[in-house]
Parts: structure tokens; C-alpha cells; sequence
């Protein structure tokens, strides 16, 4: 009886390990087709289409985890607002889209085209306040929560329970206890490690802390790909401050790894601000299914407009010059088409003399390498500063094939060396500077939901200009014919993470 169980055991693993290795790898012939035909660029197509044939039992289930690029459902949810909430869905029209594929501005100046390429509205009558690295972010946001008398919405990647994470809390619950309506989005990947403690604190405090839930909806409950970067305050609807920077004593350079966190951030007070609220609220609606009864909607009419072109505003630190207009550039995988990207190349096509790119991370995609190399070729001064030490290792050695890349097409790529750079900022000759959470690099580009604003005050624009000649001198920069020296293991880790440089 023994040996017939034992045969009849054996027989049946002898069918069912072919059956599930044929299977698998069905599985994955078909995975790679579909990647083949859904895959959003060629470059992340070939990878996973590589790693499925190739790896087919490591690769599988992480294609099907990772590799969507499209995220599903938020744009259908806000257009479900219509229903039910129909002034909030119209404010959001109003302030974040133009028509499609119609030329909405004269198209002379580089804001206009940016804005003109992404469907965007201009807003005029705005005061700008540069914040360049962490403390003077952390003083201003603090500052804005302070004054709020209406409501607070808060909207970041990552917040940390540490010295600034709790003045941050402190000064949410504060507003909250005085009947201010304070709300919190925050990416549940980004705050992964933030202590259920410290929500409940800001809960139990009447603050409205959610997340942004890109896990929302059945096609989105095995994707772990996608992310909201985004990193805004909104006040009352008349203050703003958007940039590069989270909620954590790293970024104010207190963190052991690193001399110094080098980041800019801008306040914004003016027309401009009802457009990032409309971020804001967009996104709310997909975390929460509501609308926002409080928000402030009302522009400032002619004669408002005026007086307050004639003030002096409190985050424009009395420079007329600080005034001006901006277009808000949100994108994200939700986009019918590359936003992201094309607000890249919209920046590169309309650069006559120069443009200088800040980014952490650099793996660029090929319609962006493309841009940049036509506005060399016109003799644009084009240049990148990257970091010289990483914070991702495998996104920072993927950087090398790029940084080589970029060389030989005569592209200087700078390495901030005095501590580590996360800036992500962009400045197109001396009419516009670009500043927000967007990195130059695939994630970004085609995976996250990112926020910058395009402006073009001119006195704000030159301090961009010295703000980033003073981060060139302090950076090094090596000639194409002599590429930045590795060691035998760094630069098979750098084709290795150029693999997966799609997915980063």
C-alpha cells in the first residue's frame, strides 16, 4: 500500500512541476506581448520584455505589480464630481485647463509656450518669495499655517515623525483646536514609516489626515508603482508655498549622512494659489469621494487686482520685481499624453540662450534627451547638476549611462559636491524659472504625480540665476572624453540598474 501511495505521489508531482513550469512560462509569453503592446515607452517594453522570457519566475509577478503606467480611475473619478459636486469639479476645470490642441497665448515668450503645450491657464498678479534649503521652507510654511483663518490644505510625499514632523503636527493641531478646517493628503508609500501614533495624534486633534491611496480601485490593488510626490501647502486660498522639499529633519540638513540637504522651495501669494487649491482638491476627491464646501473660489476683481499690484505683500519681501505671472504644471500617470515630458521639452524648444536643469536623479527619456540635444545644437548653453552621492543606489548608478550619454552629445553634467543636491529646478535663459517636486528621471516622468510652477518674474528669476551659478562653482564637472571614474563594480552595477532604469 506504501508503494503505491509512494508511486502514485510521485507520478502526480511528475505531471504537475511541467504543468505549472508550462504554465509559468506561458504566463510570461504572454506578459511579454502584452508589455510589447502597453508598455508606455520602448525603452521599458524591452526591459520587461527581456526579463520575462529570460526570468520568468522572478519577472512575472513583479511585471504585473509594477509595470502599469497608466493609473486608472482618477480622472473618471473626478469627472464623477460633476454629479455630485459640481462647483468644485468646474473650479478645477477653470483653474488647471485650457483646450485641448488650441493655441491659447501669443506663444512669445517661454511661460506662454510651456503653458500653451500643456493645456494650462496662465494666472497673472502674484507675488513670489524664493526659499532656498530647508530652514527657510520650514519657517515659512510655518509662518502661512500661522496666519490661516479659514482652512490649511497640506499635501506631502513624506513626513517624518522627528523634530520638524511634530512642529509641523503641532502647528496643523493648533489651527484645528482654533475651528480652522485643516486637511492632510500623504502617500502611503512616502509614509510608509511614519507611526500610526502620529496620525492619530493630528486625528484625535480634529485635523483631516488621509491617504492619497493610489491602491484605490480593483485595478489598482496590486500596483505598487505608482506614487504622489506632490509637495504643497495651500492657506485660505491666498497663500501657497510648492517645491522639492518634505516633512523631516533631513531636509533641513539635520541628518547624519549628509553635511547638507540642498533644496529650494517658493512661496506664492496671488492668483496662482487657486490653481495649486485645485490641485489639491482634484486629489482630495480621489483620496476621499468629496468635495472641499470650504475652499475659496472668488478671483480678485479688476480694481482688487489692482490694489494689490500696488501693495506690497508680505511673501513677496517688497520686491516689485518678485511679482509676476505663472502657469502650474500637475502631472501624473493619469495624463492622456507625456505632460511631464513634454513640459521638458517645452522648456528646451523655447531656451535661446541658456537652459540649466537642477535635478537629484537623472534618467531622462528619450524624448527629453532629443529636446535637449536640438537646443545644444542651436548653441544653447544647456546644462545639469546632479548630486555626487546618492540617496538610491540603484537610480544613482543608472545615472552614469545617462550622464556619458548626455556628455557625448556635448551637454555638461555637473556633480553638486557640497552635500547632496534634491532641488528640482529648471531655468530658461533670464525669463523663467521652473520649480517644484518633478525629477528628471522616469519615475517622474511617466509614474508619479508631480507639481511645478513656471514663472517668470524677472527679479525671482535672476535670484534662480544666482541661487544656481552658486551651486555650479560648487560642483565638479568632468570633460565627455574623461567620464567619471568607478570602480569595476560600480560600472557593472551601472548596466545592471540601466535594466531597470524604466521602472525606476
Amino acid at each position: 500500500m506504501s508503494a503505491f501511495l509512494l508511486q502514485t505521489f510521485t507520478d502526480w508531482w511528475g505531471l504537475l512541476i511541467p504543468a505549472t513550469l508550462l504554465l509559468l512560462h506561458s504566463l510570461a509569453v504572454i506578459s511579454a506581448l502584452h508589455a510589447i503592446r502597453n508598455v508606455r515607452t520602448s525603452q521599458a517594453a524591452v526591459a520587461w520584455t527581456v526579463g520575462l522570457l529570460a526570468l520568468p519566475y522572478f519577472v512575472l509577478p513583479a511585471y504585473w505589480v509594477l509595470a502599469r503606467s497608466r493609473f486608472a480611475g482618477y480622472r473618471e473619478a473626478i469627472r464623477s464630481v460633476g454629479r455630485k459636486h459640481r462647483e468644485t469639479l468646474s473650479s478645477i476645470e477653470r483653474e488647471l485647463l485650457t483646450a485641448s490642441d488650441v493655441r491659447s497665448t501669443s506663444l512669445t515668450t517661454p511661460l506662454e509656450q510651456v503653458a500653451d503645450i500643456l493645456d494650462t491657464p496662465i494666472s497673472d498678479n502674484n507675488h513670489f518669495q524664493l526659499l532656498v534649503d530647508g530652514n527657510a521652507f520650514c519657517e515659512k510654511l510655518l509662518e502661512q499655517i500661522s496666519v490661516a483663518r479659514g482652512y490649511v490644505y497640506a499635501e506631502f510625499y513624506i513626513i517624518r515623525d522627528d523634530h520638524f514632523g511634530n512642529r509641523f503636527a503641532d502647528a496643523l493641531m493648533q489651527k484645528a483646536k482654533e475651528g480652522v478646517v485643516v486637511r492632510l493628503l500623504y502617500d502611503e508609500v512616502g509614509c510608509l514609516s511614519l507611526s500610526a501614533a502620529y496620525l492619530r495624534r493630528l486625528r484625535e486633534a480634529g485635523v483631516d489626515a488621509k491617504p492619497f491611496n493610489t491602491r484605490q480601485g480593483w485595478v489598482n490593488r496590486f500596483q505598487l508603482n505608482f506614487r504622489n510626490h506632490r509637495k504643497l501647502l495651500v492657506v485660505d486660498g491666498e497663500l501657497a508655498t510648492v517645491g522639492g522639499l518634505n516633512i523631516g529633519d533631513e531636509y533641513l540638513g539635520n541628518h547624519g549622512w549628509v553635511t547638507r540637504w540642498r533644496d529650494t522651495a517658493i512661496a506664492i501669494e496671488g492668483e496662482a494659489v487657486k490653481k495649486i487649491q485645485a490641485v489639491f482638491a482634484a486629489d482630495y476627491y480621489w483620496a476621499e469621494r468629496n468635495s472641499l464646501p470650504e475652499a475659496n473660489w472668488r478671483h480678485h476683481s479688476p480694481d482688487e487686482k489692482e490694489t494689490l499690484a500696488n501693495n506690497d505683500s508680505p511673501d513677496s519681501s517688497n520686491a516689485a520685481g518678485n511679482q509676476g505671472s505663472a502657469a502650474l504644471c500637475a502631472t501624473g500617470p493619469a495624463d492622456t499624453r507625456a505632460r511631464a515630458t513634454m513640459m521638458f521639452a517645452a522648456a528646451a524648444n523655447a531656451a535661446d540662450t541658456r537652459i540649466w536643469i537642477s535635478t537629484p536623479y537623472l534618467i531622462p527619456d528619450e524624448t527629453t534627451i532629443t529636446a535637449l540635444s536640438m537646443a545644444r545644437a542651436r548653441g544653447v548653453d544647456v546644462r545639469i547638476l546632479i548630486p555626487n552621492i546618492p540617496d538610491q543606489w540603484l537610480v544613482y548608478l543608472a545615472g552614469y549611462h545617462y550622464e556619458a550619454e548626455l556628455k557625448s552629445l556635448g551637454i555638461a553634467i555637473h556633480r553638486y559636491t557640497d552635500g547632496f543636491l534634491h532641488q528640482k529646478c529648471v531655468l530658461v535663459d533670464d525669463s523663467l524659472a521652473l520649480i517644484g517636486s518633478t525629477n528628471l528621471d522616469n519615475r517622474s516622468l511617466h509614474l508619479n504625480f508631480e507639481l511645478m510652477i513656471a514663472v517668470d518674474a524677472p527679479d525671482l528669476v535672476a535670484e534662480v540665476a544666482k541661487v544656481l551659478k552658486d551651486d555650479f562653482a560648487s560642483s565638479s564637472v568632468a570633460e565627455a572624453s574623461r567620464p567619471h571614474l568607478q570602480p569595476w563594480y560600480g560600472r557593472i552595477g551601472t548596466v545592471i540598474a540601466r535594466l531597470f532604469s524604466p521602472i525606476l
